[in-house]
């Protein structure tokens, strides 16, 4: 008794792979290089404006979402000059409206605040 085990027989499908087509290989190469030229880098005005946008929210709220919108526009223009060689749309898309969503809601705390100050100062002194 041998505890060799005999040699696995290769079946047709397992057989050696065929050649590659050079004319395939080629459109596939081009194929790769199309890939990457379709998808660019996003702008680093893009990134700053969601970043500040966001930021906003806990950290000078209107101040930080005005500058952010500043670059969201920077960034609008330099990606409409590329011509499609810089990405970064859909970040710009989303700055704006985080920062004008920012802006929209402090503005209504700063106006309600007011509007209670003003309020308990008429009842205060008509209080008296």
């Amino acid at each position: 008794m041998s505890s060799e085990t005999p040699p696995a027989e290769e079946s047709p499908a397992q057989e050696s792979p065929a050649e590659v087509n050079p004319v395939t290989e080629s459109i596939w190469e081009e194929r790769q290089v199309v890939a990457a030229v379709a998808n660019p880098g996003a702008s680093g005005n893009s990134i700053v404006a969601l970043v500040l946008s966001i930021t906003s929210w806990v950290v000078c709220p209107i101040l930080f979402a005005i500058i952010a919108l500043v670059f969201a526009n920077k960034a609008e223009k330099e990606i409409a000059a590329s011509n499609g060689s810089v990405g970064g749309g859909a970040f710009v898309t989303a700055s704006k409206i985080v920062a004008w969503v920012n802006i929209g809601v402090y503005s209504a705390f700063i106006v309600l605040g007011l509007l209670a100050l003003f309020f308990l100062t008429i009842l205060g002194v008509s209080g008296n």
